[in-house]
């Protein structure tokens, strides 16, 4: 076994070492028959010295015209928002300050289990001048991922010896789940429908909590509405107005249990519920409606209170981007008693499962159906494409038929579930997985205009 003071000064010469260039190997492979030909002048001696003396000598004037490399200068450009699946573009900045052209390979140390489209890029920095070199890269996975060293050869002029040092460029990047149902609904896609919705607020008797406004104080007025500070800076007392709620709650949960990590085409069935719910959030929010989260599985991972505007917006994406689902099996019961005790008005309670859990989890459905009687609920489940394509395969041999017969006894349990809640007054969303934001978005627009919340 290596300690790991030998591996670290194995892993700092490679970092920082002089490498031998091509034409220093080709020149040693012709001093074989350099002193072939001395041992048969019988001055094998003398040509031996003679030559690979003048070749080291060389050597040392490209070593010595590349110690300036020290000074080169290398930074890393790249998006400061990162998305899943995405390519990203990244940019190797390089100044070279020597008085000559200097050929450099460039690698850079970027975060294990991405892709990218090129691993070295070679260029010729001008003397005095700078020159990049682009790459791109595509995250794997949500979460913060680090890029670490960029690591330079440097080939001299005489392309005897080759430079090779690293460069410390560690930075962490924050890769999120694709926003571009986020990008539509900012850029104006939902406009329409959301003009057809109008703008609805609370009716209520009771006092809002929205501050409106401050007026003079009368008798009937509470003195616990008294604006002390407004009043000292009049001269006279001055009382807080305030105005009910304006818009609606919307509760999303979000299942981060093991059903949820299962993938489909790369991509997990939690992260394309993640992303149908951001979009959920922020159509919700450009309407003026309040938006909390709840991430679970057998524990709550995340909470985000009701809040509203775009700040909200990126309190919520920071706030899950980097959630991933565990092997855990989800706890509907701690879930949803938590929302019950966190969030009492009446909201729009999405849920974002499995809709197998929806199927088979019979405690699942009383818990869904005593939750109904406070607030509407919405599900949200991905259609399983292997299912479909086994119950409308046509077979060809017996075990295709009983396959076929399977899924079709599946499918029909899995409708039947569906519109058993449908009729109990919920609302059951089951969308295919590439177009689960815009159903999830439409069906909220639905609401809205139905004007059920």
């Amino acid at each position: 076994m290596i300690s790991s003071k030998i591996s670290s000064g194995r892993f700092r010469f490679r970092d920082n070492a002089w490498l031998p260039g091509p034409l220093l190997i080709a020149g040693f492979a012709l001093g074989v028959g350099v002193l072939l030909l001395g041992a048969w002048m019988e001055r094998g001696w003398s040509f031996f010295v003679l030559y690979n003396g003048f070749l080291l000598l060389l050597a040392l004037v490209d070593m010595g015209l590349l110690r300036g490399t020290s000074r080169i200068t290398v930074r890393r450009e790249c998006d400061a928002v990162w998305e899943l699946e995405k390519d990203h573009r990244v940019r190797l900045v390089l100044f070279n300050p020597l008085p000559f052209a200097l050929p450099v390979k460039i690698r850079d140390d970027y975060p294990e289990g991405f892709r990218i489209d090129r691993r070295t890029m070679a260029v010729v920095v001008p003397p005095k001048k700078g020159a990049e070199a682009v790459y791109t890269a595509r995250p794997h996975r949500r979460g913060r991922h680090r890029f670490d060293r960029i690591h330079l050869r440097f080939t001299g002029l005489l392309r005897l010896v080759i430079r090779q040092r690293a460069f410390d460029a560690g930075e962490e990047r924050q890769v999120f789940p694709p926003l571009d149902e986020v990008r539509r609904i900012r850029g104006g896609v939902y406009r329409k429908a959301l003009s057809r919705s109008g703008a609805h607020s609370r009716r209520s008797h009771e006092r809002g909590s929205d501050f409106s406004h401050t007026r003079e104080y009368v008798p009937d007025d509470e003195p616990k509405m008294i604006n002390w500070t407004a009043s000292a800076r009049r001269g006279r007392l001055v009382t807080n107005v305030y105005q009910p709620e304006q818009g609606q709650l919307i509760a999303i949960l979000l299942d981060c249990g093991r059903v949820m990590g299962v993938r489909e085409k790369g991509v997990t069935r939690f992260d394309r519920s993640l992303e149908a719910a951001l979009g959920l959030a922020a159509i919700a929010l450009e309407r003026g409606d309040q938006v909390s989260l709840l991430a679970f599985s057998n524990r709550i991972h995340r909470w985000v209170p009701p809040g509203k505007g775009s700040h909200h917006l990126q309190r919520f994406i920071q706030a899950t981007f980097d959630l991933e689902p565990d092997l855990s099996e989800s706890d509907y019961r701690t879930a949803l008693e938590s929302l019950a005790l966190r969030q009492k008005r009446r909201s729009l309670v999405t849920l974002f499962t499995d809709a197998d859990n929806l199927i088979f989890a019979n405690d699942l459905m009383q818990y869904l159906a005593v939750l109904k009687r406070r607030h509407l609920v919405l599900t949200v489940s991905i259609q399983n494409p292997f299912l479909q394509r086994q119950a409308e395969m046509w077979p060809e041999q017996g075990e295709a038929v009983f396959r076929k017969a399977v899924a079709q006894e599946l499918q029909r349990e899995r409708e039947e579930r569906l519109n058993r809640m449908r009729r109990e007054g919920m609302i059951a969303l089951d969308a295919p997985s590439d177009r689960l934001a815009p159903a999830v978005i439409h069906t909220y627009l639905d609401v809205k205009n139905r004007s059920a919340l």
